[in-house]
């Protein structure tokens, strides 16, 4: 990932701001850094300017992080990926701020400048990813009315898995086999994909190529939910599939032997196969 970004840092501890910016600095010297002590501010720089990242406090003067989150949604605001950092470790709120359409949450007890630019990277390469993406249509082939009724458009379905092809993020998308991300998140992918398809396919889905190497327009079927009312008419959902390797180098050094270098697993988009 490129160092030349530029990251808003919404956070009313000016010690805190001080060290976010020093983390980031350390990976990205050429960083441009805005940054607001509340909401309010937040909303004013992200009027103005499209950040390629934005980190987020919870506990703000003037409100919290969630309902930030909230507000983007529902405004005019540039669609940045937000990372979620709070000294409050709750699984609860983390999954509150991930629905309300975080990238990824950060408690800050944990929080060091490796562990913040990797986090950093995959938001803005999930990002990136999933803007080139198109909505594909769906056709529905089922003839009972409740089926007609689902969205005739559906977002690509954006997933990261780990080294060891489980998943660590998933986008609401899933949805659309029945599946929901508690569901998913820690399993492994191939208890996913269609069993005659996973010794020939696995190993391109979860592929550590970058660039012109990686994987595309990979046909795979994806099982949907045997417990979802979905799974009778439709048992699985064939997707062409985009995979490349995430690396905690840019990709232009990956491919160089001489290089230290560490992988950190697969981000994948899956869009409906036209008819």
């Amino acid at each position: 990932m490129t160092n030349k970004s530029s990251i808003l840092i919404i956070e009313d501890n000016e010690l805190d701001r001080e060290a976010w910016c020093r983390y980031l600095k350390s990976e990205r010297p050429d960083v441009e850094i805005v940054e607001a002590d509340d909401c309010s501010q937040g909303f004013s720089e992200m009027e103005k300017k499209n950040f390629d990242c934005v980190l987020l406090d919870y506990h703000l003067p003037d409100g919290d992080g969630i309902q930030f989150l909230q507000k983007l949604l529902l405004g005019n605001f540039n669609r940045s990926p937000i990372l979620f950092l709070t000294g409050q470790g709750d699984e609860m709120l983390a999954v509150e701020a991930i629905r309300s359409g975080a990238a990824d949450y950060i408690p800050k007890d944990i929080l060091s400048a490796n562990r913040l630019n990797r986090s950093v990277d995959n938001a803005i390469r999930i990002h990136q990813l999933g803007a080139r993406a198109k909505s594909a249509e769906l056709k529905l082939a089922a003839s009972e009315e409740k089926y007609r009724t689902i969205v005739e458009k559906i977002s690509d379905l954006v997933f990261q898995l780990d080294p060891n092809q489980n998943f660590t993020f998933t986008n609401m998308a899933f949805e659309i086999l029945g599946y929901d991300s508690n569901e998913l998140i820690g399993k492994p992918i191939k208890n996913f994909i269609e069993t005659s398809d996973v010794d020939s396919l696995l190993p391109k889905i979860a592929t550590r190529e970058v660039g012109p190497l990686a994987t595309t327009n990979l046909e795979v079927r994806f099982k949907s939910n045997p417990s979802s009312s979905l799974c009778d008419e439709f048992p699985f959902m064939t997707l062409l599939v985009d995979a490349s390797g995430m690396w905690d180098v840019p990709d232009e050094m990956v491919l160089k032997d001489d290089v230290p270098k560490n992988f950190l697993g697969t981000l994948c988009v899956g869009r409906s196969k036209p008819n």
